[in-house]
Formats: structure tokens, sequence, C-alpha cells
């Protein structure tokens, strides 16, 4: 399975970053794009549904949470496996680092390198919109 991580410095709390971007119901407090979201506890776990641009929806399940963590995956018809987490570790005094960590397995292994750079557009823009949205932008 491919894995990315990107890291971006931050120079606030972690509990100040975290009450911004770490509430998996609450992701329209900086993702722009989306224009709906709506979260409910089902038989396999808290899943957020996310309306974007021209009507498309994206259900995502929680598979993994904590102080300053959680990790969701969804089923797309391109991908065998895909999870992304998003975390914030503390730093030193008012400091913290904002990491997004996205693991992912194409199902047309030919795919990886397109697969890689998508994702990498994928997280260096929600890096940017976050920080946007902590007024660091």
């Amino acid at each position: 399975m491919q894995e990315l991580t990107f890291r971006e410095d931050i120079p606030l709390t972690a509990d100040a970053v975290w009450a911004v971007i770490g509430d998996f119901s609450g992701i329209r407090k900086w993702a722009g794009l989306v224009e709906a979201e709506s979260t409910e506890v089902t038989p396999k776990g808290k899943v957020r549904t996310l309306t974007m641009p021209g009507g498309r929806t994206v259900s995502e399940l929680m598979t993994d949470e904590g102080p300053h963590h959680y990790t969701y995956t969804l089923d797309r018809p391109d991908m065998d496996a895909y999870f992304s987490t998003v975390s914030v570790e503390p730093g030193g005094h008012a400091s913290c680092a904002i990491v997004l960590r996205v693991r992912f397995q194409p199902k047309d292994v030919s795919q990886l390198e397109a697969a890689t750079e998508g994702m990498s557009k994928f997280c260096r823009g929600n890096l940017k919109a976050m920080k946007r949205a902590l007024g660091l932008a």
C-alpha cells in the first residue's frame, strides 16, 4: 500500500488547532468546498456524508479516533483500499504540527503515479485550507 505524509508546523497549541480541524462532524469549519455535511452512527460506525459541488456526495466511515487524530475510509471505485488520517502533534510552547497521512492502493497498479499525484494535491490543498481557517494563510 502506498503511503504519503504531509506535515505543517503551526504556531498555535494543539488544542487550539484541533478545535478547528479535529471535528469529524464539522469539516465545514475548514473545508470550503463542502456544501453540506451530515453525520450518523451506523452499525459500521460513524459515517459523515459530504455534499460537494454539483451535488456529488461522498460518505466517509471513521475507523479510528483519539485525542488529536481520526482516520476514515471510503469506497472508491478506483481503489482497493483508502485510508486518510488527520492529526495534530503537540510541539513546544504554543506550537504543534498538522499531519495528514493517506494510505491507498489503486485497483490498477499502472495508475499508482497518477493516484499519488492526485493524493498529494488533495493533501496540500487540505493543509492550505486548514491554515486559512486558523488565520495563518
